[in-house]
């Protein structure tokens, strides 16, 4: 009773804030199917305070299209990265955009979100990145024998200066390694290509976000899983929930015309959610099992439970 009363505390003040009516009330609804795909160790209130303190912090976020919220939550429960906007540890953003057709959110995997991703796959004993300023000791080689040298200068750094390079080094469980450097038109490059170019942390955190894209660009050459693979190629997008999220319309259920004139209510849909990557099946029947789904290759580990709505 106390969890209930919480969540509609908080849905209530994102509704003050001056958000769309329904915003809070799509969040609400498209609760149990975030929390369906959640992992074990993620808590669900939380996920739910923080991203209603994310509309609240991010005024902007109110004016988007509610499916597009949602499913960046969504994606964020699925990854089991929180949105860091309100506590900073930079796992993932969700921030607003404009489009020809209106505001929309987006998901941005953060700095800590990608090393995250690229650790849970077992196969990498240490990996990090680093940035070099100006005046640094700096000097690197590829080929048959390659080298990486960073002595820090140790100067303070003015307010707004950017890194003139930034590098990543992983090391792999079979003794094997990995490094990539980018310089600051590299990023530069990336930056500019971004629908968050400037705004959120790539103003705010200029220089972990650097780090961050240095990371991705290597995703590929690393042993991540396919889940992590996917995920780091869907940065930066609405998380491709919406088509699932908005299946239904949010809608107040209308109160019966009558209690001896009941209406005959339509079969409640069965669907199949993975709670590895997300990836929804509709249509499920009703003596199918979650076990009739593990051969879905969906992703490396597929585990689906079954829910009805």
């Amino acid at each position: 009773m106390g969890e209930l009363a919480t969540k509609a505390a908080q849905v209530q003040a994102v509704k003050t804030a001056g958000s769309p009516s329904g915003m809070a009330a799509m969040l609400e609804r498209a609760w149990p199917r975030i929390a369906a795909i959640m992992p074990k160790e993620m808590s669900s209130e939380r996920l739910f305070q923080l991203s209603l303190s994310a509309i609240n912090t991010t005024p902007k976020l109110g004016q988007c299209d509610p499916a597009s919220l949602c499913s960046c939550v969504m994606k964020c429960s699925a990854l089991g990265l929180e949105p860091s906007a309100v506590d900073g540890l930079g796992r993932a953003y969700i921030l607003p955009y404009k489009t020809k057709t209106g505001m929309h959110a987006q998901m941005i995997i953060g700095y800590k979100g990608m090393l995250d991703l690229a650790r849970r796959s077992g196969k990498i004993r240490s990996i990090s990145a680093r940035a070099v300023y100006e005046g640094d000791e700096f000097r690197y080689s590829f080929g048959l024998d390659e080298s990486l040298t960073h002595i820090p200068s140790g100067r303070e750094h003015e307010a707004g200066e950017k890194p003139t390079h930034v590098y990543m080094v992983a090391h792999f469980t079979d003794g094997g390694h990995y490094m990539d450097v980018m310089s600051l038109q590299d990023v530069e490059a990336i930056r500019k290509r971004s629908k968050a170019a400037t705004s959120g942390p790539w103003v705010t955190d200029y220089e972990a976000m650097a780090k961050k894209t240095v990371i991705r660009r290597a995703f590929p050459y690393l042993p991540v899983s396919v889940t992590a693979q996917q995920s780091a190629s869907a940065d930066e997008t609405d998380g491709g929930f919406v088509d699932m999220l908005t299946r239904e319309p949010v809608i107040e259920p209308q109160p019966a015309e009558a209690a001896e004139q009941p209406e005959e209510q339509a079969p409640a849909t069965r669907y199949a959610v993975c709670q590895g990557c997300g990836t929804v099946i509709e249509g499920v029947t009703a003596d199918a099992t979650p076990q009739d789904f593990e051969g879905a290759g969906c992703c490396d580990r597929p585990s689906y439970i079954i829910q009805e709505g």
